[in-house]
């Protein structure tokens, strides 16, 4: 009997020793996994954060980046504008382009006397034109075929056509913009008796000194002026 009490408390020990063996087991095993919940949780939460802090730095940087290079996000239309700056700058410039760059003073003047006189008749000429240049000192006989003839007063630039009835003009530069026009006629058309009559020369000539013009000079259309100088003869 007493060893059967002996046997029975030894197995009640036992179960005692179990159970609570198998508490602590279980409740180790809760907290075990509480502390697994609790630490992936706070790795979500530290990575969600992370994440949010990347993308809020990202956004900066975007934005400082954007502040700091404008030119970056509208690069097409100020290289479009460009273009259509360089363009237009090409187009001024060609349009600036002066037709009578290259030619002297003296090859321009005798174009415009020429284009206020006689106008631009020249080019009814077909092509059949030239503008030919003759130099007088003062003195020279404004009749060289007949005695007692005036001469010029002063120095005179004689301009021709390529034939006689395209016209002459002479004159002489008042180097103000206007030019004083001689009303020399072409062909000296004077009855024998009279051309020998030196007081009969004197007075016509006198009277192409008397009758002498101040003509203002324009710059004319360059075109043609550059149209005239392209077909000049320089005589003497």
């Amino acid at each position: 009997m007493k060893k059967l009490g002996f046997i029975l408390a030894s197995i009640s020990l036992f179960l005692v020793g179990c159970t609570s063996a198998s508490k602590e087991t279980s409740e180790s095993s809760a907290t075990a996994v509480k502390s697994s919940i609790r630490q992936t949780s706070s790795a979500e939460k530290s990575s969600t954060q992370k994440s949010a802090s990347s993308e809020s730095n990202t956004s900066s940087t975007t934005s400082k980046l954007s502040e700091s290079n404008p030119s970056s996000i509208s690069s097409g239309t100020v290289d479009t504008s460009l273009s259509s700056t360089a363009d237009t700058s090409f187009s001024q410039s060609s349009q600036s382009v002066d037709p009578l760059a290259g030619y002297s003073d003296l090859q321009i003047e005798y174009a415009r006397v020429w284009l206020a006189v006689k106008g631009n008749t020249f080019k009814d000429a077909s092509g059949d034109f030239e503008l030919h240049v003759i130099h007088y000192p003062a003195g020279t006989p404004i009749d060289p075929y007949d005695a007692g003839s005036i001469g010029y007063p002063k120095d005179v630039v004689m301009l021709t056509g390529k034939y006689g009835y395209q016209g002459i003009l002479v004159y002489s530069s008042n180097h103000d913009g206007t030019i004083t026009s001689y009303p020399v006629p072409s062909h000296w058309q004077i009855p024998a008796d009279q051309a020998s009559d030196p007081a009969f020369i004197k007075k016509t000539t006198q009277e192409i000194i008397d009758h002498a013009s101040v003509v203002a000079i324009p710059t004319g259309n360059p075109n043609d002026v550059k149209q005239l100088i392209d077909v000049t003869v320089i005589d003497n």
